[in-house]
């Protein structure tokens, strides 16, 4: 009887899923076309439906039960007041029009709901991130120095939260519905259809067979499904889930490949054409469009793959690792004849966007001929069933993405009111005393901090807020700026203490936490690089000369090989600690945009990978045996 009562309650919730996501799919086509629905109350409903979303799961207490219940009610008269109020909330003038005694109720309402759904879905150290912030708006008057404020009262703060678009309802909760929705539901469909799989397939077969093999078909595959799925932690459980199990049963020890699926998934989100959804939100507060920062993104992200894959390669000399068997290799023309027709949507969506497209319009156009191309193999139909399947898949995400940035908007809201991010400025330009390269350092380590335990979207708003600022004050342009903070927020997926994305590999590598995501950081080192080669000259983001790029290109690859060399102790043979030493000292001089930099660090590189060289040809090819005795006697 307790199993039936249990099945009953899972067909309801799903049941419920399928309605609201319908629904909400409904709801945004109509919003964002045909019908003349108010910024303000489009962005309202879709929150409160996404909020609804996750008081729809399974409660794991009582409590949890009774607050699902509690605040499904108020976001159900939420939607239902804020419908009614349509025309007044989107005529009213923010901080002239006072707000109503119900609109003060609702707002402190959905303030509450947000950092409990954020605790949820985003974890606590956000939602405490957030009180944080909120006590400050609050606080100002008595907090003494610089820092200190005017302070808000709950009229004005409800005021600037809730009911003006620059607090929760501001530029990332706007960048969610405008572009990323249509990205993740492309994605769903991309993933339901079976494309995912010709990912894996075609990683493994152009790199299975070489030594370490597996792990370097999970950085090629991770970052081609990273680029699309725009979460770090997903990508480790969607790739890692296959290839962590490979690489250990090729000889990888597990917190290794842990270590190396958690850093390759990592950087999916820093590979272009889709980048995740941050990539979007960086378009919008900047200004810059998709396109130019997909395309600025590009090489710089490919450095980062390389020099995973360097690693990747002189830890398997070093241990003696070899590739998968031929036979184990899957077979990539199969592979291609089920599930090729379905990669031609992913490219029509760079075309799309290429051309001029709303990034809304590109997203819905490549969906749709997704669903058509499906019907080409009976394995990847898309029939009704199947759609309404990517359809729950693309919503159940959403709740991750747009809590976040609701939450996110509540600490724009406090920042921007209280002044706060020029503060930050001056006191780090003041504690530099005018050394850029300390700023920067002290900068990376506020974005790392501040990014650990969140999602992406919301670490990168924070340090967008509070750090950006400073670092354009120093001169660097806006998008090389926006890319440094950028890097340094999802890098913390990688960073102990807190690295999610090791720690969810650590769990499917069944390895310790520690060690795994001490590996992760290891093989991400080239990704602490790069930031810093593009805040000193913008080349890596294709501005520039074009021989000019394509030489800070070559010898930036030079630098992360000969960096990898030294992080993994092995180049041709094993490296001396003074190799070691020195190659380090080599790539980081590549770093610095000057002749003087460049030639030398080249020439120390050049020296370390010759002596190597040579080193490895004496060991493999010692001298005549015939000889040494005479060369003994004499």
């Amino acid at each position: 009887m307790e199993e039936t009562r249990e099945e009953i309650h899972t067909g309801w919730r799903v049941w419920a899923e399928r309605g609201l996501a319908v629904a909400l799919l409904a709801f945004q086509l109509m919003a964002m076309s045909f019908a003349m629905v108010p910024i303000m109350v489009h962005r309202l409903v879709f929150l409160s439906l996404c909020m609804l979303l996750v008081c729809l799961k399974p409660p794991k207490s009582k409590w949890e039960k009774y607050t699902n219940i509690t605040m499904g009610v108020i976001m159900v008269v939420q939607i239902v007041y804020v419908l009614l109020s349509a025309e007044r909330i989107s005529l009213r003038i923010p901080f002239i029009d006072d707000p109503t005694s119900m609109d003060l109720i609702l707002g402190v309402a959905l303030i509450a709901i947000i950092m409990e759904t954020t605790r949820r879905v985003a974890g606590m150290s956000l939602a405490v991130i957030v009180a944080v912030f909120m006590a400050y708006g609050f606080l100002g008057p008595w907090i003494p120095g610089p820092l200190g404020h005017r302070g808000a009262g709950i009229a004005d703060f409800i005021d600037n939260q809730v009911l003006s678009p620059g607090g929760i309802f501001g530029q990332p909760i706007g960048a969610v519905i405008a572009y990323v929705f249509y990205f993740i539901l492309f994605t769903a469909f991309l993933e339901v259809s079976g494309g995912g799989k010709l990912f894996i397939d075609f990683a493994l077969r152009v790199a299975g067979w070489a030594r370490g093999g597996p792990a370097k078909a999970a950085v090629i595959a991770s970052g081609a499904m990273g680029t699309i799925s725009g979460s770090a932690v997903a990508n480790v459980v969607g790739v890692g889930a296959f290839t962590i199990p490979l690489m250990k049963r090729t000889g990888f020890a597990p917190h290794v490949a842990g270590g190396i699926e958690a850093a390759a998934s990592t950087g999916g989100q820093l590979m272009p054409p889709v980048m995740g959804a941050a990539a979007f939100v960086m378009a919008e507060v900047t200004g810059i469009s998709y396109f130019e920062i997909a395309l600025a993104a590009a090489i710089p992200a490919i450095l980062y793959y390389l020099s995973i894959f360097f690693q990747v390669d002189f830890y398997a000399q070093k241990s003696g690792l070899k590739g998968m068997a031929k036979a184990d290799l899957p077979n990539l023309k199969e592979s291609v004849r089920r599930y090729g027709h379905l990669m031609i949507p992913l490219v029509a969506l760079v075309v799309f966007m290429g051309i001029g497209n709303s990034l809304m319009a590109a997203g819905l156009k490549s969906t749709a001929m997704l669903i058509v191309l499906s019907f080409l193999r009976k394995e990847t139909r898309m029939l009704p069933m199947k759609c309404l399947d990517g359809l729950v898949s693309a919503i159940r995400t959403l709740p991750a993405v747009a809590i976040p940035c609701a939450a996110a908007g509540i600490i724009i809201g406090v920042v921007i009111s209280t002044n706060l991010g020029l503060q930050f400025s001056s006191f780090f330009l003041a504690m530099a005393a005018g050394s850029k390269f300390i700023t920067l350092i002290a900068i990376m380590f506020v974005c790392i901090i501040l990014g650990m335990g969140m999602p992406t979207i919301s670490a990168y708003i924070i340090v967008v807020l509070l750090m950006v600022p400073t670092v354009i004050q120093m001169g660097i342009p806006v998008l090389a700026a926006h890319m440094f903070v950028f890097y340094f927020a999802l890098l913390s997926f990688v960073t102990p203490p807190v690295a999610l994305a090791a720690y969810t590999a650590s769990g499917i590598a069944k390895a310790d936490a520690a060690k795994t995501g001490w590996m992760a950081f290891q093989f991400t080192l080239g990704g602490f690089i790069i930031p810093f080669v593009i805040t000193n000259d913008q080349a890596l983001l294709m501005q520039g000369p074009a021989y000019w790029v394509i030489w800070r290109t070559l010898i930036s690859v030079l630098g992360i090989y000969v960096l990898g060399g030294a992080a993994m102790g092995w180049y041709f043979t094993k490296a001396k600690l003074w190799e070691r030493v020195l190659g380090a000292i080599g790539s980081l001089l590549l770093i610095i945009p000057m002749a003087v930099t460049d030639y030398t660090g080249l020439a120390i590189c050049v020296f370390i990978l010759l002596t190597q060289y040579r080193k490895a040809r004496r060991l493999k090819f010692p001298a005549d045996p015939q000889t040494k005795p005479n060369s003994q006697e004499s």
